[in-house]
């Protein structure tokens, strides 16, 4: 318990810089973009930028190693698709609890079927209390019921994000880091335009952000564009952080330090409650702030505890 492991180092700087960004994605697909898949597109068509590693020492995988590379980055992009569908269908603080619940379970339940993965008692509890504290920080006031589809839209997308994490840290654990996290973005390229061909509305909503100078919402689209590569250039560092640490540690405790997200996000919305006063998705009651303050003490417990 003194020795702090560089994996929850690596997690803890990419969830930050995934916060970072979760505080531009919360907004932003609510005022700019109608297609879930437009947003998707957009960040698994930046994995092309991937090709720029591989003459650093990516090697060819066996036929084993391809299957999880490529499975790993195109079901990442799908779960994304469907997390902004499930998004769209329904409020967030009733979707993102039962996503951010689902997947570190789901991700353990993987990786203890196909890694044999054992976390220990305290690590356990730790892994517990994130993601209880998950569900109090990314919860907020609900305005309107669950659907049976927002709640399928919901589990299906946790189900895949799971899966693709149990399939990149196999990945990891054959190929390396390097190979596998160039690999699996490029898959996740293909995949993007896979769903831009599905979804026609969404590639013509993205030429239309690109080129067409309309506006959507309370911003204009090319600023909304704008808006997502600065949110993505985040989540990108975000990303490499958090893909570093599943390489190095447990897959399933990684994913639930996703709390530390919501964390960052809930203080930024106390500090900014007067301009942006939506970011919470809830009023800054005192009930609120002191619900929010424990949940912030149980993901300093529960982070003691997974060390």
């Amino acid at each position: 318990m003194t020795t702090f492991p560089l994996w929850l180092l690596w997690a803890l700087a990419g969830h930050l810089a995934n916060g970072a960004a979760f505080v531009i994605d919360k907004t932003l697909l609510r005022k700019s973009f109608k297609h879930p898949a437009t947003y998707a597109g957009i960040i698994g068509a930046m994995g092309v930028l991937a090709l720029i590693l591989i003459p650093f020492g990516v090697h060819v995988p066996d036929a084993t190693g391809w299957f999880w590379i490529v499975v790993s980055g195109m079901t990442f992009i799908v779960s994304l698709w469907v997390f902004f569908a499930a998004l769209r269908a329904g409020e967030a603080s009733r979707v993102v609890p039962i996503i951010g619940s689902l997947i570190p379970i789901l991700t353990l339940a993987g990786t203890t079927l196909f890694l044999g993965e054992r976390l220990t008692q305290s690590q356990l509890l730790g892994f517990g209390l994130l993601i209880v504290a998950t569900v109090i920080l990314s919860g907020g006031a609900a305005h309107s019921r669950l659907t049976r589809k927002t709640v399928g839209l919901a589990i299906f997308a946790a189900a895949v994000f799971a899966f693709s994490s149990v399939a990149g840290k196999i990945a990891y654990e054959s190929d390396g880091f390097l190979t596998t996290f160039a690999i699996s973005r490029i898959a996740g390229a293909v995949a993007a335009v896979l769903i831009l061909c599905i979804d026609r509305g969404a590639a013509r909503e993205l030429k239309a952000s690109l080129f067409g100078g309309r506006r959507t919402g309370r911003i204009g689209t090319h600023t909304a564009v704008v808006l997502v590569f600065v949110a993505q250039t985040l989540g990108a560092l975000g990303f490499v952080g958090v893909q570093y640490a599943t390489s190095l540690g447990s897959a399933a405790l990684v994913n639930a330090l996703q709390a530390v997200q919501y964390a960052l996000l809930v203080v930024v919305a106390f500090a900014l409650h007067r301009r942006a006063p939506d970011l919470l998705g809830e009023d800054l009651t005192t009930a609120t702030v002191i619900r929010k303050v424990v949940a912030l003490a149980v993901v300093g417990a529960g982070l003691w505890l997974v060390v």
